[in-house]
């Protein structure tokens, strides 16, 4: 009888409540779906409201869905994905008038950046007690400290880490992976954090047939491909993917006469990957493709989907190439293989290893 007082409670809890969600920036990705189809959610029975960084880079998709949803949506000016120790003060202050003004009972928190200066925001809010009480949620899509790099990096990621999910009420995983790395690296207790896996609703997605896919795409029907849908950072690994193609070729493997690489997305490295393709003499064999709205659409375009990260959460792109019955190579990094079993649901490999890729490919 008190699980259901209990449960029953915390749904009343969940109902009537101002909710804001804070994400490091509005570019869309794994973590904006994640937050607008919550906020969405949730907007059903409390009044939610969507706050954004990176200001300056607004995303359409973003902004046409949280209009759709009825979502207020507020810019952190000074809220920037990379490291600013000026812009992140200014960004903590101005989070800490945004939730001073909301009087919010609940702030979600998402990503490395935004966990960090909204958890010092929050804790700066409920340092007034004239203020309203605030529970502080984090959902750490992939943590940041599992990124290959420098040790002093790592140790800095895991320190700022450290910091903010002591001063955050509960913490959310999407993979058993990030909460077990969390626990044995001390950053936060094991009570404190629980994995939720990212889902999706496979209402949610209509495909194109491969002939319309390949026809929007401009892509030749008599040819098969390996595609790969991701933003251009350096995390998702389009380097190593180019570089296993580049070992394919040069083991005269029988793979480039009738297969191409489609790499769909946009970011910072987008200038530095079709530069790497340019100087591998790989244009003929790897074609780049700006990100469009709803890219899932295209997947059956793919005889193979590739992803080649070095670091994930739990990412959508894997649940839709599964939904849309494409074969999948992906690196075994954080929650993908508590999505896809080695040779029976697909095939892993060792994380920023062209050799390893080129072998599955």
């Amino acid at each position: 009888m008190s699980n259901i007082s209990e449960k029953t409670e915390n749904k009343k809890n969940l109902e009537g409540q101002k909710i804001l969600f804070l994400v490091t920036q509005s570019k869309w990705g794994g973590a904006q779906k994640y937050v607008l189809e919550l906020a969405k959610y949730f907007s059903a029975k409390n009044e939610v409201h969507v706050a954004y960084g990176e200001t300056n880079k607004k995303d359409k998709r973003f902004f046409e869905l949280c209009q759709k949803y009825d979502l207020k949506t507020i810019g952190i000016k000074n809220l920037v994905r990379n490291i600013d120790i000026g812009k992140d003060f200014m960004a903590i202050l101005e989070i800490q008038k945004t939730l001073k003004q909301g009087n919010y009972n609940l702030v979600h928190l998402n990503s490395s950046k935004g966990g960090f200066v909204g958890a010092m925001a929050a804790k700066m809010y409920s340092s007034n007690p004239m203020n309203i009480r605030l529970r502080v949620v984090y959902t750490a899509h992939g943590f940041v400290f599992n990124e290959p790099g420098p040790k002093i990096q790592q140790k800095l990621f895991k320190t700022a880490e450290m910091v903010s999910t002591s001063l955050e009420h509960l913490i959310i995983a999407v993979s058993d992976f990030d909460r077990q790395s969390a626990i044995d690296k001390k950053v936060v207790s094991s009570h404190k954090i629980f994995t939720v896996h990212n889902g999706i609703n496979k209402n949610d997605y209509n495909f194109l047939s491969r002939d319309e896919a390949l026809k929007k795409l401009e892509l030749n029907p008599a040819k098969k491909y390996f595609g790969t849908i991701a933003s251009f950072y350096d995390t998702k690994g389009h380097k190593y993917l180019i570089e296993a193609i580049r070992l394919l070729r040069e083991n005269r493997s029988p793979l480039l006469s009738n297969w191409q690489w489609i790499l769909i997305g946009e970011g910072p490295n987008d200038g530095e990957i079709k530069k790497q393709i340019h100087d591998l003499g790989l244009t003929e064999n790897i074609k780049v493709i700006a990100a469009q709205n709803k890219d899932w659409q295209y997947l059956r375009a793919f005889d193979i989907f590739v992803l080649p990260s070095v670091k994930e959460g739990l990412p959508y792109t894997i649940l839709e190439a599964g939904l849309a019955q494409v074969p999948i190579i992906a690196s075994k990094v954080g929650g993908v293989a508590e999505i896809i079993s080695h040779e029976e649901t697909g095939l892993l490999t060792t994380a920023a290893n062209p050799l390893s890729l080129q072998k599955a490919m």
